[in-house]
């Protein structure tokens, strides 16, 4: 009888006869994991359940605490949620999966039924379905056929998405008597989906929470953070007045020759939002002397403090903008992280002292020469001399510009507060969000390649890096912040293709980064292209494609 071996991600081996499915190699090893497995690698690409081995080849098992089992755990538990909210609330409720917030994922209910008492209901099904540990089925079909069927059901949002599919044949997902297209893989079977609550927002919908990859299987209490949701829903109104709340519509928009009107409407908004908060500022000028923009990786930062600068000009005030990446230390006093290496994301990687030091001396009027950071050779170049006068303000950007570390000496009443994130509003469809994670990276990877020479693989193995410090560093500090400001665009995705796909490619089977681009390359697959041409030259996209009036 033939066999394979298989590796493991600690190194030991294992042999198996050839064809054996991964369930029954999830069965002999696991009582090794604490977590029930959602999936597995095999060989650089996801495999479920049902699927085989055979061939001999490196298996890494995703449980809950990683972050590709996390994702497909989310998935999930939101489509549990639908079909048992549905079951409660009736075929009539309208259910929208729509963006992340706290440790979960909001999910917009209309229906004059939900409330405490029917939340209730709905958890105790949702409990009941994982018990029996429903399998979600998938069913192989026609694009026709599923487009057809998503017709009669009169999911128009299903339709327009799969419309500009280009594959000939459409996985569908049968859970519990119910038909649906999710994007991506799901779970084997809803028993695993065993960590989860549910929080009800009144008259707006339910935030379905699960444990993220940082909870260790624990639901943290849900903490609402009305600025950042407010500040997504807003947008979200605004993009279905213009028939754009999702990638179907969007794409309808591009064949009709309006994606020169998408890209001007979505850059004036935008740039409304930022003349508002200018205007603000303006009018309390006696007392705001530092602005303090911080954000999670690529959400357009520094584009964002000198567009800021140019319209806080236009309002008679003298902005001087600095960048905290300038108070690297030097690397040789670099702090390193559990791997030995450069811990560049850590609060510790800024010379907090001089810092400080340097923004108390300009505040009191004294003339201060800052530092400019080399990143070739690693050290600071003091080079630019600063001294405020009476119309003067400082604009400071920088991943850790809210930590109350920085500046922890000079009154609150002086320091103005901005939180900056590309919240994006624009679905795949009702049940499909668009991960602003994703969107980040895809800014991220395009960005590296362009200006610091990176391969597409670099740039997603250094991510979970980057991730780790945004949940030590940013997130906790947001709402300290005086606003939110969204830097996503409509659009953006569609340019993004045209400078990501390539890049996406590029990274072959045998690498480990495999599994991430396929899907990532999977998200843009539904998205048309957009020429850069008509992007205005401060847009926040051009810090990541090129071509800013500001580099």
């Amino acid at each position: 009888m033939e066999t394979i071996v298989i590796t493991f991600e600690d190194g030991t081996k294992k042999e198996y006869i050839k064809g054996t499915k991964l369930s029954e190699v999830i069965n002999d090893v696991k009582r090794n994991y604490k977590f029930d497995i959602i999936c597995g690698g095999y060989r650089n690409n996801i495999i479920s359940y049902d699927d085989v081995l055979t061939k001999s080849g490196t298996l890494i098992l995703y449980d809950i605490n990683s972050d590709i089992g996390n994702k497909i755990y989310e998935k999930g538990i939101t489509l549990l949620f639908v079909v048992s909210a549905r079951e409660v609330l009736g075929k009539s409720a309208v259910i929208k999966v729509k963006h992340s917030i706290d440790r979960g994922i909001f999910c917009q209910v209309v229906s004059d039924k939900l409330d405490s008492d029917s939340l209730a209901k709905i958890k105790d099904v949702m409990k009941d379905k994982v018990k029996k540990s429903i399998p979600f089925m998938k069913i192989e079909t026609s694009k026709s056929e599923a487009i057809e069927y998503f017709n009669s059901i009169k999911k128009k949002d299903k339709v327009k998405t799969l419309s500009y599919d280009n594959s000939n044949f459409i996985t569908l997902y049968k859970f519990d008597g119910t038909y649906n297209y999710i994007l991506g893989n799901l779970p084997s079977d809803s028993g695993v989906l065993k960590y989860f609550d549910l929080t009800l927002l009144e008259d707006r919908g339910v935030v379905v929470r699960f444990p993220s990859i940082y909870d260790n299987g624990r639901v943290k209490k849900y903490t609402h953070h009305e600025h950042y949701f407010n500040s997504l829903e807003e947008y979200s109104n605004w993009a279905n007045l213009l028939n754009i709340s999702n990638l179907g519509e969007l794409n309808e928009a591009i064949i009709n020759n309006n994606a020169g009107e998408i890209i001007h409407l979505s850059e004036m908004i935008q740039d409304y939002k930022l003349l508002t908060i200018a205007e603000g500022i303006s009018l309390n000028k006696d007392d705001i002397k530092v602005i303090l923009i911080s954000g999670p990786s690529s959400s357009g930062k520094t584009t964002t403090s000198k567009k800021l600068s140019l319209y806080l000009k236009t309002l008679g005030m003298k902005p001087y903008q600095l960048s905290l990446d300038d108070y690297f230390l030097n690397r040789e006093d670099t702090p390193l992280d559990e791997n030995g290496n450069y811990d560049y994301e850590s609060l510790r990687a800024i010379d907090i002292k001089l810092f400080n030091t340097q923004i108390e001396k300009l505040l009191k009027g004294s003339k201060v020469v800052t530092p400019t950071f080399d990143f070739i050779s690693g050290k600071k170049i003091f080079n630019k001399t600063i001294e405020m006068d009476k119309d003067a303000i400082l604009v400071i950007e920088g991943l850790h510009a809210l930590n109350d570390e920085l500046l922890r000496n000079i009154d609150a009443k002086f320091k103005y507060k901005i939180y900056i994130s590309p919240l994006c509003f624009v679905n795949i469809d009702d049940d499909n969000r668009i991960s602003m994670t994703d969107v980040r990276l895809l800014r991220r990877i395009v960005r590296d390649n362009r200006v610091r020479g990176y391969s597409p693989e670099h740039t997603l193995k250094w991510w979970e890096n980057v991730r780790n410090g945004e949940e030590k560093y940013v997130f906790p500090f947001q709402d300290s912040a005086n606003v939110i400001f969204n830097s996503s665009l409509a659009y953006e995705l569609g340019v993004l293709k045209t400078y990501v796909e390539p890049l996406l490619y590029s990274i072959k089977e045998d690498s480990s980064e495999h599994i991430t681009a396929c899907r990532l390359l999977d998200l843009l697959k539904y998205v048309l292209p957009i020429p850069s041409d008509s992007i205005p030259d401060v847009s926040i996209l051009r810090e990541f494609i090129g071509g800013s009036y500001f580099e």
